[in-house]
């Protein structure tokens, strides 16, 4: 396998790992929730929607001068606020439950795929390269100057933390 193909899924896997898991699995359950339970945000949204509708004409209604109106008004903004507490708490639970699986699916998928590269790749060697580069790195469990994937996943982990410490202590300053 490319080594180059090995440091982009370690550069992926350690990018998951340095924003969190919970991170990542809110993002993620956003999408799962946008995309699959579209039709229950939208009606919340609706509800929403209507409630801010109902609150605007209220504010717009004299109580003391048409009373009659006024109390059907807080009768249906009432009524709406209702619905809409209970779609959103249908909303929310859908998506803690959402984010919850995604982030075990996330963690379970990780450590998989780094297993799996280790199982996979354990008796290849992915390059030579001059002792004077790695020094000792280089010997371990391979024969003189190879690299293996161990050393090169923990190569490749280093530099990644190190581009992902980077990225993040820059900040940019708009003025």
């Amino acid at each position: 396998m490319n080594p180059i193909v090995i440091f982009i899924i370690v550069f992926i896997l350690e990018g998951i790992s340095f924003f969190g898991y919970s991170k990542v699995a809110s993002i993620l359950s956003l999408f799962y929730c946008k995309f699959f339970k579209s039709e229950l945000f939208n009606s919340i949204v609706k509800h929403k929607r209507e409630i801010i509708h109902l609150k605007k004409k209220l504010n717009d209604i004299s109580c003391q001068d048409e009373f009659a109106k006024w109390v059907k008004v807080n009768r249906k903004l009432t009524a709406a606020t209702a619905e809409y507490e209970e779609e959103s708490s249908k909303g929310n639970s859908a998506q803690s439950s959402a984010t919850l699986i995604i982030n075990l699916i996330l963690k379970v998928l990780l450590v998989c795929v780094r297993i799996s590269l280790y199982i996979f790749l354990r008796k290849e060697t992915l390059f030579y390269a001059k002792y004077e580069w790695l020094g000792q790195f280089s010997y371990i469990l391979t024969s003189k100057g190879a690299i293996h994937i161990f050393v090169w996943m923990l190569i490749c982990s280093n530099i990644s933390k190190r581009i992902l410490n980077a990225i993040k202590s820059y900040k940019v300053e708009i003025k």
